[in-house]
């Protein structure tokens, strides 16, 4: 088995691509037009489901974005219910693009934090929401 992707519901599909293509360089690979989905077989029996989506190209990872046009969605998870938590990036420079991404919407729940001592000794990491609150954390990794 290889990892495929991961998928997001975002409120505005639109605002959603511009964002992921202008804060982590994604670009679009394909988009989804608004489709009728059969509600068993994504666990919505009994409802009429639509929705829109894109798939965007990191490189080594797709990001699919969903906009369910009906039913639509609830307020974000925390980041401590069960289910994905969190997803991560990886950076070359963590305090430019804590910055950057700040700039574009995103808000951190501190400032970089730096791993002294253990296995991840030397590594810098921060948590975060985009701008329709899925977690998000920046990685550094130690500059050998």
């Amino acid at each position: 088995m290889v990892f495929d992707h991961v998928g997001l519901v975002v409120p505005d599909l639109v605002e959603a691509v511009d964002f992921y293509t202008a804060a982590f360089g994604f670009s679009v690979d394909s988009w989804e037009a608004d489709t009728d989905v059969n509600p068993d077989a994504i666990g919505l029996p009994g409802e009429q489901v639509r929705l829109r989506g894109a798939i965007l190209n990191g490189g080594n990872a797709r990001l699919e974005l969903h906009q369910y046009l009906h039913p639509t969605g609830t307020a974000p998870r925390r980041v401590s219910d069960q289910g994905i938590g969190h997803f991560a990036f990886s950076v070359a420079d963590i305090h430019e693009s804590h910055q950057y991404l700040a700039g574009l919407g995103v808000s951190w729940n501190t400032e970089p934090n730096f791993i002294a001592d253990g296995d991840l000794a030397g590594r810098w990491w921060v948590y975060g929401k985009d701008p329709w609150g899925n977690v998000i954390e920046l990685g550094q990794n130690p500059v050998t």
